[in-house]
C-alpha cells in the first residue's frame, strides 16, 4: 500500500514544491535552505561510513529524511536536545548537526525535540513545557488517524507559530515573532 501511496502523495503536493506560494521570507529561507537543501554537508560522509548501507537505505525512512534532521539541528543550533523514542540513526544525524548540544532525556528543557511515531501522542502535553523558541520535530504524522489528530493538536496549540508539514515529518517552531501559518512542503 505504501508503494501506491508514495507517488500519489507526491503528485497531490506537487504545487507545494520548492517553496512555491510561500510569501514569508523566513519561511521560504527555512524551506529552501534547510528542509530542501541538496548540497552536501561536512558530516554526510562520516555518517554514511559509520552506518551500514542496509541500515541507511532500507529502513523506514530514506537517507534524505535523516539528512533533513541533520540540517534542522544545524540551523536551529540548540544548547540542548531531546530524542523521544528509540531512534539511533536519527540521534546520530541530529547530534552530528550540532555537536555542541547536550543531549537530555528531559524534553521540557530542550531547545530541539524529536518525537518518534510511537510516542507522538505525548506531543500536545509536551508543548506547554518546552522553552521559548523551541523546535519540535514529529515523525510519522500521517501514519494513522491518531497521529493525524495529534499533529492537528500541535498545529492549533497557542504556542505554535510556524509548522511545516513534510508528510513523513512535521516541524513546529514555537514562540517566534511571526504570523501563524501551516506550510505544506512537497518533500
Amino acid at each position: 500500500m505504501k508503494l501506491v501511496r508514495k507517488p500519489w502523495v507526491w503528485l497531490s503536493r506537487f504545487h507545494y514544491r520548492r517553496g512555491y506560494g510561500v510569501h514569508s521570507p523566513f519561511a521560504y529561507a527555512f524551506i529552501r535552505g534547510v528542509l530542501l537543501e541538496t548540497w552536501p554537508y561536512y558530516a554526510y560522509d562520516e555518517l554514511e561510513r559509520r552506518h551500514p548501507w542496509l541500515e541507511r537505505k532500507v529502513l523506514t525512512y530514506p537517507v534524505r529524511c535523516r539528512r533533513m534532521l541533520f540540517r534542522v539541528a544545524n540551523a536551529v543550533h540548540p544548547a540542548t536536545m531531546a530524542i523521544l523514542g528509540d531512534r539511533p540513526l536519527e540521534r546520530d544525524y541530529m547530534s552530528a548537526g550540532v555537536a555542541s548540544a547536550r543531549r537530555t532525556d528531559d524534553a521540557s528543557s530542550a531547545g530541539l525535540v524529536f518525537i518518534a511515531h510511537e510516542q507522538l501522542s505525548e506531543a500536545p502535553s509536551l508543548l506547554p513545557t518546552l522553552p521559548h523558541s523551541a523546535t519540535l520535530i514529529c515523525e510519522g504524522i500521517y501514519e494513522d488517524d491518531e497521529a493525524r489528530a495529534t499533529w492537528q493538536a500541535v498545529i492549533s496549540h497557542a504556542r505554535t507559530t510556524l509548522t511545516f508539514d513534510l508528510y513523513t515529518y512535521g516541524v513546529a517552531l514555537l514562540d517566534r515573532p511571526l504570523n501563524r501559518h501551516n506550510y505544506k512542503v512537497n518533500f
